[in-house]
């Protein structure tokens, strides 16, 4: 059974939203303000947070920025009710970065529609077929796009693809991939038509591709639910790390730790996933690890893919997974091809002295 979170400081609209959520066939938790709310969702992990703008202690404002501060809540939808409907408000809204907005007082049949884009129709059954986190299904009218994307993607997930948003939904319908990257600019049936079809059918991890400098188009995506937006011709470490970051909001950790693991002539890779989604694996990682060294594992690689930079938050998750792997037995390796990442791992004690080479070949005969 799905949870939603539903946070306003009247009574009266909880028990209007609560009403309005018995054809989902829900859990529904309230909240009277937004500090009680970010509370609820960070223990809770609701699939959906109703966020009212407006109320006291903590507006809505300030409390979708501490939702998104924090690893656990910062995937979670969350659609924003207001009083207000002029444009000034939608414009706010979109720019939050928000699944959808709720004007109050609100129609049922408006509620439903917007709740839906997140939860599924009403009375869609969560015992569907479950979604599979290590399949992610690429659409494109483009066949070169799908090589491109299959050769980057399928050494961590199984890759499906499309060629076309009505063949794409028929798709998901049969496998359920726990991502979909899809073109926003297809023929017939569109990247943003697909999307509404697709969050109908099941919650997945989206992404769009694009054409580089349309940055409307890119709002308009993000407004529409997608989770990102990567420019065409793809870099291959950019579309994996939003693959990655996508599947995050509906797969486990232990089950996304497995789509970053690979293997180089019998040694174990770990491709390192965008900073945020670093210290929701930490604790999966250090579990993994002494399952690697049972099979007899004695190094390991960690590739840091194409990130020309790096923050003090992933050098000290760096240190503890070499800290870590060292408890076990397992000699490390670090691959990354840029220098500003070299020089900032040398500047840290606990990373200084760590074999540091430009490709996974090198790292591997380092160990």
């Amino acid at each position: 059974m799905k949870t939603v979170l539903t946070v306003d400081d009247s009574k009266v609209v909880r028990m209007m939203v609560a009403r309005a959520l018995e054809a989902f066939d829900c859990r529904v938790l309230e909240a009277g303000n937004g500090e009680e709310g970010v509370a609820a969702a960070t223990a809770e992990s609701p699939d959906l947070v109703l966020l009212d703008v407006t109320m006291p202690v903590m507006d809505g404002r300030a409390a979708l920025r501490a939702l998104r501060a924090q690893d656990e809540t910062r995937e979670t939808p969350v659609i924003m009710l207001t009083a207000e409907s002029g444009k000034d408000i939608v414009v706010e809204v979109a720019q939050l970065g928000v699944s959808g907005y709720i004007v109050k007082p609100f129609k049922p049949d408006v509620f439903q529609a917007e709740v839906a884009k997140v939860l599924g129709e009403p009375g869609q059954s969560d015992t569907a077929a479950p979604v599979d986190p290590k399949a992610v299904l690429v659409v494109d009218d483009s066949e070169k796009v799908l090589e491109a994307a299959r050769g980057v993607l399928e050494e961590s997930m199984t890759v499906l693809t499309a060629l076309s948003g009505r063949e794409a939904i028929e798709s998901y319908r049969e496998s359920r991939p726990g991502v979909v990257v899809c073109d926003l600019a297809m023929p017939e049936m569109d990247g943003f038509a697909t999307l509404a079809e697709l969050q109908r059918l099941g919650r997945s991890g989206y992404v769009a591709l694009s054409v580089r400098g349309d940055d409307g188009v890119r709002e308009k995506a993000r407004k529409a639910g997608y989770h990102a937006v990567v420019d065409k011709p793809f870099q291959s470490g950019e579309l994996v790390e939003e693959v990655l970051a996508a599947a995050s909001s509906v797969v486990p950790p232990e089950e996304l730790l497995e789509c970053c693991i690979a293997e180089l002539d019998g040694c174990p890779v770990f491709s390192l996933p965008r900073p945020r989604l670093l210290a929701r694996l930490l604790p999966e990682f250090t579990r993994k690890l002494r399952a690697l060294a049972e099979s007899g594992n004695s190094g390991l690689i960690i590739d840091l893919g194409l990130a020309d930079e790096i923050g003090s938050e992933q050098v000290t998750s760096l240190a503890r997974m070499i800290s870590d792997a060292e408890s076990v037995g397992i000699r490390t390796a670090l691959c990354t091809p840029s220098t500003g990442v070299v020089e900032r791992l040398r500047e840290i004690a606990e990373t200084r002295d760590a074999p540091c080479l430009e490709t996974r070949e090198a790292a591997l005969a380092s160990l």
